[in-house]
């Protein structure tokens, strides 16, 4: 019996990760079939489960894939950025390199916003266990803003994580459903609704 290199593996799970991301978006996570996804990754039917408990934990890895793409972003950005430090323009690089993740795999963005917002709590579940790495950056810039006195310190950093997340998968569907806002104004109008809320401006209407 051939064994599989730790290499092999790593390469298969990647591919089946790649073909779970294109199956998923395009038929949603009800009617996707696990067998396509093997055989569009070049496997045999079936090959899903070698690596995989069930469709759901294969969905989960494909969100947590994405999660972690974007949050690697964001520190590729802040170790090539000057003057990131404050609170808004460190959350603002993370959504920006979320958002670069989104123009790639948007298909896919959105089945995992659909699946999130639904009234599915077990499903609900999945998505946000699967995002720990993108909410896990959220929160721990909001500590540190809570720290410096940037950013409210009467809640947990989880609970904003949570929030600040939540106010952006509604922006995406917003888009989506309407075509408002565009990608390039999302993360300041984000940032303005997060951060300072419905307040007037000084100096504004």
């Amino acid at each position: 019996m051939t064994r599989t290199s730790p290499d092999q593996k790593r390469e298969a799970r990647r591919r089946l990760l790649e073909s779970a991301a294109r199956v998923f978006a395009r038929s949603g996570f009800e009617a996707a079939r696990v067998d396509a996804i093997s055989t569009g990754a070049g496997f045999a039917k079936g090959t899903v489960y070698n690596h995989f408990a069930s469709k759901e934990a294969l969905f989960g890895a494909v969100v947590e894939e994405a999660a972690r793409l974007a949050v690697a972003r964001y520190r590729a950005a802040l170790a090539e950025g000057a003057g990131r430090t404050s609170t808004r323009a460190r959350l603002r690089a993370l959504v920006e390199a979320d958002i670069s993740v989104l123009r790639e795999q948007e298909d896919f963005v959105k089945v995992l916003v659909r699946e999130a917002l639904a009234f599915h709590p077990d499903r609900s579940a999945l998505v946000t266990e699967h995002l720990a790495p993108f909410l896990g950056a959220v929160a721990d810039i909001l500590a540190e803003g809570a720290a410096r006195g940037e950013v409210r310190a009467d809640r947990p950093p989880a609970q904003l994580a949570l929030l600040f997340v939540g106010m952006l998968g509604l922006l995406y569907g917003q888009r989506w459903a309407s075509g408002w806002p565009s990608l390039d104004e999302l993360p300041d109008l984000l940032l303005d609704c997060f951060l300072d809320g419905a307040a007037p401006r000084e100096g504004g209407p």
